[in-house]
C-alpha cells in the first residue's frame, strides 16, 4: 500500500533530520506493520500511542530531575550569599584587628624609645652618683682631719 509506505518513509525521514532513535525504532515498527498485513492503521496507531506514552514518560523523568535541578541550584545560590556575608564580616574584622596591632606596634615603639631615654638617664645618674662618690671617698679623710 502506497499511503503506508509514505508513512514509513516519512517518520523515517524525520528520525534522520531529529536524530531520534525512538522514531527510528518507530519507523521500523511502521514497516514492519505494512509487510505483517491485516489493518495496519491499527498497529500503527498502538505504537503511535506507545510512543506517546514514553515521551511523557521522558518529560515527566526530565521536569524531575529540572524540579531537583532548581532546588539545588537555589540551596546553593543561598549557601552562595550567606558564605559571602561571612567573609565581608570576617574581612571586616581582619581590617580592624590589622589597625589595633599597627596602633599597638606605634605604642610599643613610642614605650620603647622612652625606656632608652630612661636607662640612658639611669646611667648617666649612676655615672654621677659614682664620680660624687670616689670624690667623697677621696676628701673624705681631709675633712675629718680638718674636723679635730
Amino acid at each position: 500500500d502506497l499511503r503506508g509506505f509514505e508513512v514509513v518513509r516519512q517518520v523515517r525521514d524525520l528520525a534522520r533530520a531529529q536524530n531520534s532513535a525512538a522514531l527510528a525504532q518507530l519507523a521500523q515498527r511502521l514497516a514492519s506493520a505494512e509487510r505483517g498485513g491485516a489493518d495496519p492503521f491499527a498497529k500503527v496507531k498502538g505504537l503511535v500511542e506507545d510512543m506517546i506514552e514514553k515521551l511523557e514518560a521522558e518529560a515527566e523523568a526530565d521536569a524531575t530531575k529540572k524540579a531537583y535541578c532548581d532546588k539545588e541550584l537555589a540551596e546553593t545560590n543561598e549557601k552562595k550569599t550567606d558564605k559571602t556575608a561571612e567573609i565581608g564580616k570576617l574581612t571586616t574584622k581582619i581590617d580592624q584587628m590589622t589597625a589595633r596591632s599597627t596602633t599597638l606596634k606605634e605604642e610599643v615603639a613610642a614605650l620603647q624609645k622612652a625606656l632608652a631615654k630612661l636607662a640612658a638617664a639611669q646611667a648617666e645618674m649612676d655615672k654621677l652618683r659614682g664620680e660624687e662618690h670616689e670624690a667623697y671617698l677621696s676628701n673624705k679623710d681631709d675633712m675629718e682631719r680638718g674636723l679635730q
